[in-house]
C-alpha cells in the first residue's frame, strides 16, 4: 500500500514538472508575440484618439509611460493621450484618452471592459441611425466607423466639466461614472504633470 502512495506521489510529481516546464517553454515562445500585439493596439488606439497626430512621444514616470505628447510632422504638440482606468461595477474599465493642450477631450476610446451584457456593455454600444433603405436611396453616406454614442459625449468638452456633461447610462450609472471620473482624474494628473514640465 505504501509502495502504490510512493509511486502515484512520484508519477504525479513528473507529470507537473514536465506541465510546468512545458508552460515555461511555451510562455518564453509566445512572449514576445504578446507584447507586439500589445504594442500594435495601443499604438492604434493613439492614432484612434489622435488621427491628426503624426508621432507620439511617451513621457514616462519612473518606468511607465505617463501620457504621449501627440506630435503633428514638425515636432509641434498637438494635445496629449493617455490612459485612465478605473474598477466599474464588475471589472476594470481602460480607456485611451486624447486631450488637447486646453484641457478639452478630443475622443475616448474604451479599450477594455467586462462589465454587465445589456448594461454596462453599453458603453461601447454603436447606435447606427442610417438604415439599409437610406443608403440604398442614397438619402446618407453610411460611416465606415461609427462611434460609440456615449464616448462621443466625451469630445469637446472640458476635463473639469466632464461630470455635468456626459450623460449617464440608464441602468448602469456604476460603469459610466467609473469611465466620467477615471478619464476626470488622470486628465487632471497629466495636465498637472504638463505644468510642471513646462516651468
Amino acid at each position: 500500500m505504501k509502495n502504490n502512495f510512493l509511486k502515484f506521489a512520484a508519477t504525479l510529481f513528473i507529470i507537473c514538472l514536465a506541465a510546468s516546464g512545458l508552460l515555461s517553454v511555451v510562455h518564453r515562445f509566445t512572449l514576445p508575440k504578446i507584447i507586439e500585439q500589445a504594442q500594435a493596439e495601443e499604438s492604434q488606439s493613439l492614432k484612434d484618439v489622435f488621427p491628426q497626430a503624426k508621432s507620439f512621444e511617451p513621457v514616462k514616470k519612473g518606468d511607465d509611460v505617463f501620457y504621449y505628447k501627440a506630435l503633428d510632422d514638425k515636432n509641434a504638440v498637438l494635445g496629449y493621450a493617455f490612459k485612465a482606468s478605473r474598477r466599474g461595477y464588475s471589472s476594470d474599465i481602460v480607456t485611451m484618452v486624447g486631450m488637447g493642450p486646453d484641457g478639452v477631450i478630443r475622443k475616448i476610446k474604451i479599450l477594455s471592459q467586462n462589465e454587465t451584457p445589456g448594461l454596462g456593455t453599453r458603453v461601447t454600444e454603436v447606435i447606427q441611425k442610417e438604415t439599409l433603405w437610406d443608403v440604398l436611396l442614397k438619402k446618407v453616406q453610411l460611416k465606415e466607423k461609427p462611434e460609440p454614442w456615449f464616448q462621443a459625449q466625451f469630445s469637446g468638452q472640458k476635463v473639469e466639466t466632464l461630470a455635468s456633461s456626459v450623460d449617464a447610462i440608464s441602468g448602469a450609472t456604476i460603469t459610466s461614472q467609473a469611465v466620467i471620473v477615471a478619464v476626470q482624474g488622470r486628465a487632471g494628473e497629466v495636465m498637472e504633470m504638463v505644468r510642471h514640465e513646462s516651468r
